[in-house]
């Protein structure tokens, strides 16, 4: 589904529409661009549309915190408690290894507890 649905997000980019999610809403940049196939297309991808694009918005918020944080930090990370009622997702960045995303249930979410295990963790300089 997410290749569908960056594909999507493609083809409206290609029309000149870029597609942003904020608070649950897609803003359409260039919205005088949107045809009524391109709203179509839109609302009915609606919520995977939003959660490729928060998930995008996380992980570039991540880079952007590793970026501008020390040289000897290896890594940075944020977490997102709004986006899923059942989740809180972690995104990390590691220096010169990559991102990812990781979707903890709120019942288990410890958040002093992971900062420790992030602290005792041994990652690359």
């Amino acid at each position: 589904m997410v290749a569908v649905v960056a594909e999507i997000l493609d083809r409206l980019h290609q029309r000149g529409i870029c597609l942003r999610a904020r608070s649950g809403q897609l803003i359409a940049e260039s919205a005088s661009a949107l045809t009524d196939d391109a709203r179509t297309l839109s609302r009915d991808h609606k919520p995977e549309l939003l959660k490729l694009l928060e998930r995008e918005d996380r992980r570039q918020r991540v880079l952007e915190m590793l970026a501008d944080a020390p040289p000897e930090a290896s890594y940075a990370y944020l977490t997102d408690d709004k986006s899923h009622p059942e989740y809180v997702i972690l995104a990390l960045a590691i220096r010169g290894v990559g991102t990812c995303e990781l979707s903890i249930p709120r019942d288990r979410y410890d958040p002093f507890l992971l900062m420790e295990m992030l602290e005792k963790e041994q990652l690359p300089h």
